[in-house]
């Protein structure tokens, strides 16, 4: 199968003028919405591919080729305009069912179990990109590359299909954890979901459809993420629908616009809601080009998991809120607790209105230390020592939450943040 369209230019949100037309394929069980049979989605990454019941193009699911209808799908992007005219080209060929096997996808029991550690403490990547989608390595490959990291846990999430937990279910890694995800990459925003072993829809455009889908996902055990809600994020566009669990506040280097992303979830929290801050690197090359932004582990999320870390430890930690934000795999560490309360954990309110936290910033000498609250910046602090512990009195009666970042001066002034916890929550639930 294979299509082509006129004034044909890249996906990249900062390029405009031509079209971007996506494909995707349904079989003979239908597209309704959330049960659909889905075959396969590309998005605007190839040109061309095909399906047999024992292989197809990555993206796509090998199976059978049965009789009746099936569905092309196309998702106009970008249309100059001029317009955009298009042509999809199908060939059937005769062949047999081949012996085919479904195929079989990671799963959370599919998780290798690593050592655990005294202090609990794991970091790894959670948004990124293979061949399966519009990325440039096999899932094999970028699993290596996240062992040269050293990373504890991996989180491949192409684009809109599973396909590479196939890839995925056949590595073994004996110091990885790979956790199940996919990216639903909208025309209205983007969205993971960890967790799940199953195909998701995509094709939401409306605040309803998201919330309906977002929960879906939910209901079946998945943690779901809004990615990078900023501008050329690309944004999130429907800002009612955030039936989520956590929003990634970092998403590539941190000048990326990624104030806007923490913006987004700060408002959220002053409005009460707990949700976790989570980074992603959203990397689609492992090519060591002069240009590429997105780097494997830029940024890095850090996760509590007591005990013996597994895949669904490492989500539980993230549900909980135990987790901080790095530049990368080698950046500064930054922890906040007050008496047993790690971040994400609700503390009550001291009866003084004065709350002892502390804080340990690990690699980060010369940097400056800043507590925020609802109100904004509350305390800045500098860090002198590389492994230095705070104890801060902070007054908290009127505050829901205290968090934490590391950050020095940027171009212009602008302050650019090198570490960033989730809050301590203060109050009853």
């Amino acid at each position: 199968m294979s299509y082509e369209y006129d004034a044909a230019i890249d996906s990249n949100p900062f390029l405009t003028g031509g079209n971007t037309v996506d494909i995707g394929i349904f079989d003979q069980r239908g597209i309704d919405f959330l049960s659909a049979g889905f075959r396969g989605w590309s998005g605007s990454a190839r040109q061309s591919f095909f399906i047999a019941p024992d292989e197809a193009t990555p993206g796509y699911v090998p199976g059978p080729i049965a009789p009746g209808v099936w569905y092309i799908f196309l998702g106009f992007y970008k249309v100059s305009e001029g317009g955009c005219n298009f042509r999809v080209t199908v060939r059937c060929l005769p062949g047999g069912d081949g012996g085919a096997t479904p195929p079989r996808w990671l799963t959370l029991a599919d998780s290798v179990t690593l050592p655990p550690r005294p202090d609990g403490w794991y970091r790894g990547e959670l948004h990124c990109h293979t061949c399966h989608s519009d990325g440039d390595s096999a899932p094999g490959e970028v699993v290596r590359a996240a062992e040269r990291l050293g990373l504890d846990f991996l989180a491949v999430t192409d684009h809109n299909t599973i396909t590479a937990l196939a890839d995925l279910a056949q590595q073994r890694p004996q110091n990885l954890i790979l956790i199940p995800g996919c990216e639903m990459t909208t025309f209205k925003g983007h969205w993971c979901a960890w967790g799940l072993s199953e195909w998701i829809d995509f094709r939401a455009l409306t605040t309803e459809r998201m919330d309906r889908v977002m929960r879906h996902a939910a209901a079946k055990g998945a943690l779901v993420s809004i990615n990078h809600p900023r501008a050329y994020g690309p944004p999130w566009e429907l800002p009612q629908a955030d039936t989520c669990d956590c929003i990634e506040v970092w998403n590539g280097p941190w000048m990326l616009n990624n104030w806007e992303a923490l913006a987004f979830w700060e408002k959220r929290l002053r409005q009460g809601r707990r949700l976790t801050a989570v980074g992603g690197s959203d990397a689609h090359r492992l090519t060591a080009h002069a240009q590429e932004i997105a780097r494997i582990g830029v940024p890095t999320t850090w996760v509590y998991c007591p005990g013996a870390p597994t895949a669904q430890g490492i989500l539980d930690g993230l549900r909980a809120g135990h987790a901080f934000v790095s530049e990368q795999p080698a950046g500064p560490q930054l922890y906040l607790s007050a008496g047993g309360a790690l971040m994400g954990d609700r503390m009550p309110p001291p009866p003084d209105g004065e709350a002892a936290l502390r804080v340990r910033a690990v690699g980060a000498a010369g940097l400056t230390l800043e507590l925020h609250d609802a109100s904004g910046l509350r305390a800045a602090l500098p860090v002198a020592g590389d492994d230095e512990t705070q104890p801060i009195p902070l007054d908290v009666a009127e505050s829901r939450y205290v968090r934490a970042q590391l950050t020095e001066p940027g171009p212009g002034g602008t302050p650019v943040v090198r570490a960033l916890t989730n809050p301590l929550y203060i109050g009853q639930p």
